[in-house]
């Protein structure tokens, strides 16, 4: 089992070498512009490398590969991610492709969301008919959501690090071993990846970004392993699978609703996700990192754990749904805290851009003394008349004190 996962890392590691060094010619170079925080040229080939390192070791190692169908559209996917990383695609055009290629992937593989699960107290749902159009829906959901949250270095590849992890465990945990050696093998490439985009000390920006393909391709696997572990005869409720991956499924869904509300396109590219608001509070990017990462830890232990307790799994559902709603709520109340911090800052500019207002900003208060009395003052320290109503010009006399006598030699 860990065997797959060391050579998929292995295999991603020279492939991610090897196409930063291409990337050039390939015009996979992603220039600071837009909405990107990057301030250098950096390659974008980090989804090309994983997913070399994935098929290589689809091919020569027993790791427990996806169908057919399901590798054919992880191919398709990666030529749109290309497409877009080196010449951009419209968003709209984008999503048909990418609906496209998943609509026939999950036709010809069959393996879809029949059941939902009990999502509501004694009640299973089931969707005979409706499981071809909810599965695409639900996958092109959470290739879009890791696609949107792709927004920092090490940011996707640790929150995707957690994901698969717990749906190791999970696929553990019910037996599922070939399951679990595929889901290794998936997480030998993202470390692989997070080895030249993760900060580390010594390393104040990443080396690569995963770009669309990358952020596409864990995305759909995501998607797909999660399906597959909840429609099996021996695998973990639906609900518990949605704990797995709530992190980029809930700020997606919030940040969309926010948008709608605002009369803003709600898959548009922003700054207003969870990222964009620890970032305005000035946490460090290394730091953002780390903090959704173990975010994604906790929801899948929360879910995982309630699964393996027993809770009922409408109970599970409804506290995702609640957790959501607070989530939206505080983000909604952050933002506009940082919103009215920024009106104040803005209103202090013009301010302080007078001199006679930004010395005041920027010094102790004074209180003026009238002339008069300083006319008065100056008189008195410099020991000279003057007259009534002088502009209090006269020159300050320096003060002296009286000899000593010399000490007798």
């Amino acid at each position: 089992m860990l065997l797959a996962a060391l050579v998929c890392l292995a295999i991603t590691l020279a492939a991610l070498i090897f196409a930063m060094a291409l990337a050039p010619r390939c015009g996979l170079i992603q220039h600071p512009q837009g909405h990107c925080t990057h301030d250098v040229p950096t390659p974008v080939v980090g989804g090309i490398g994983m997913a070399i390192g994935l098929f290589a070791t689809w091919l020569v190692a027993d790791t427990g590969s996806p169908e057919m169908p399901i590798v054919l559209g992880a191919l398709g996917l990666i030529l749109i991610g290309v497409q877009d990383d080196r010449v951009g695609l419209p968003a709209r055009r984008k999503l048909l492709a990418q609906t496209a290629v998943v609509a026939i992937a999950l036709f010809f593989d069959g393996d879809l969301l029949y059941s939902l699960g009990e999502l509501l107290p004694g009640v299973q749902v089931r969707l005979a008919v409706l499981a071809l159009p909810f599965t695409v829906f639900a996958v092109l959901g959470v290739i879009n959501a890791v696609n949107m949250i792709d927004g920092l270095d090490g940011l996707a590849g640790k929150v995707m690090l957690s994901s698969f992890g717990w749906l190791a465990a999970s696929m553990w945990m019910v037996g599922g071993m070939t399951r679990l050696t595929s889901n290794l093998a998936i997480i030998g490439a993202l470390l692989a990846f997070l080895m030249f985009n993760a900060r580390i000390p010594g390393r104040p920006r990443a080396l690569m970004f995963m770009g669309d393909t990358g952020s596409m391709l864990p995305g759909y696997l995501l998607a797909v392993a999660a399906i597959d572990a909840t429609q099996r005869a021996r695998g973990i409720p639906p609900v518990t699978a949605l704990w797995i991956c709530a992190l980029p499924i809930v700020d997606t869904l919030s940040v969309a609703i926010q948008r709608i509300r605002d009369g803003r396109p709600p898959m548009a590219a922003g700054r207003d996700h969870l990222h964009h608001l620890l970032r305005a509070w000035d946490v460090p990017v290394g730091k953002v990192a780390l903090v959704e990462g173990a975010i994604a830890a906790l929801l899948g232990l929360a879910g995982v754990a309630g699964w393996r307790l027993g809770v009922p799994e409408w109970i599970m559902f409804a506290s995702l749904l609640a957790l959501g709603v607070a989530w939206h709520l505080a983000s909604a109340a952050a933002w506009r805290r940082i919103r009215a911090r920024e009106s104040v800052i803005e209103a202090l500019v013009p301010l302080a851009a007078d001199p006679a207002i930004g010395d005041a900003l920027s010094g102790p208060p004074t209180i003026p003394m009238p002339s008069r009395e300083i006319d008065a003052a100056e008189r008195t320290i410099a020991g000279t008349p003057a007259a009534d109503g002088a502009a209090g010009s006269a020159a300050i006399a320096p003060r002296t004190e009286p000899a000593r006598p010399e000490a007798p030699v």
